[in-house]
């Protein structure tokens, strides 16, 4: 069997050597509960020195009941905080009313002749200008329109020809559509 030859690479290309920037993630996080139980850790570290020269004085069942006596607090607090934070939350709702989020805009139906024709004026450049018909009393013309002046409008036609048509003449305009 013959043997195989070994390919040489076809292009050579030559490869920067990137220094990968260092990432970093999310390490610390925080919730609801655990902010409790961090704020019932620091009761306890606070309490607890007192508890211990509460335990040399006094002897052993009078240390439990006091001992159960702060669990029972801390139980209580935490519970009353809990309730003021649904307390407040749940009002915060209820007494206001919910705005929307963005203004109503007029449909181009709606508009008259000069909204429509500012319309058009501020459309987006970067999307493809919106063909349209513009009515006057003797003809329609369609196009695109291109500027407006004070006392006239400059449509751009299809076949590339600038038309000029005042605003006194023009009766309405109307939007085509992208045709297929």
């Amino acid at each position: 069997m013959a043997e195989k030859k070994v390919k040489e690479p076809l292009f050579y290309i030559q490869q920067p050597n990137f220094q990968f920037p260092e990432t970093r993630m999310q390490t610390v996080y925080s919730s609801r509960k655990a902010e409790l139980d961090r704020k019932l850790e620091q009761k306890e570290s606070v309490l607890e020195p007192a508890d211990k020269i509460i335990e040399q004085a006094m002897p052993e069942e009078k240390t439990e009941n006091m001992t159960e006596i702060k669990v029972k607090e801390a139980i209580e607090e935490f519970e009353a905080g809990r309730e003021e934070k649904k307390e407040s939350a749940s009002f915060a709702f209820t007494t206001e009313k919910r705005k929307p989020a963005f203004n109503r805009v007029k449909s181009f139906k709606e508009m008259d002749t000069l909204e429509r024709l500012d319309y058009l004026i501020d459309f987006p450049k970067q999307l493809p200008p919106i063909p349209c018909i513009f009515e006057t009393g003797e003809k329609a013309i369609r196009g695109f329109l291109v500027s407006r002046n004070e006392g006239s409008i400059e449509v751009k036609l299809f076949d590339e020809s600038i038309e000029q048509i005042s605003l006194q003449s023009l009766k309405a305009v109307k939007m085509i559509g992208l045709r297929r």
